[in-house]
């Protein structure tokens, strides 16, 4: 029977790229780096409020093992983001992307980022921190 054959061969039957969730309240430059990131074998989606992240988190329809934020977005921070997102998982690994963040700034909040990536940053230098926190 071919159609159980079709429902039985999933593509997540081969090893399933790990999802990534971007926040960054620039939609243009949210979906440049889903088209790198998908180029590089990451499944990625890309939200344009930090809200809208926490609610997928919080309901989750998904389980990303990387957060991609930008710092200042509208309505909450991307550090209360990546606060938020960590008391629902905390093995999420995190990156936050800013011109000019502040150490300050990041210790008032009880879980930091895994990583910091300054703005401008390069295509190169974004695959290599996504590399060095998702290593598989």
């Amino acid at each position: 029977m071919m159609n159980e054959q079709n429902l039985n061969q999933t593509p997540g039957d081969k090893k399933s790229s790990p999802l990534v969730f971007v926040v960054d309240d620039s939609e243009a430059l949210g979906e440049m780096i889903k088209i790198f990131l998908t180029e590089a074998g990451y499944d990625v989606q890309v939200f344009s409020h930090p809200l809208q992240a926490l609610t997928a988190m919080e309901k989750g329809e998904a389980q990303p093992r990387l957060l991609i934020s930008d710092y200042r977005m509208p309505g909450i921070n991307g550090l209360e983001l990546i606060h938020r997102c960590k008391l629902i998982d905390p093995s999420l690994k995190v990156i936050a992307a800013s011109a000019n963040i502040l150490d300050e700034e990041v210790d008032k909040y009880p879980f930091h980022p895994d990583r910091i990536l300054p703005k401008p940053y390069t295509t190169t230098s974004l695959l290599a921190t996504v590399k060095m926190l998702l290593p598989d």
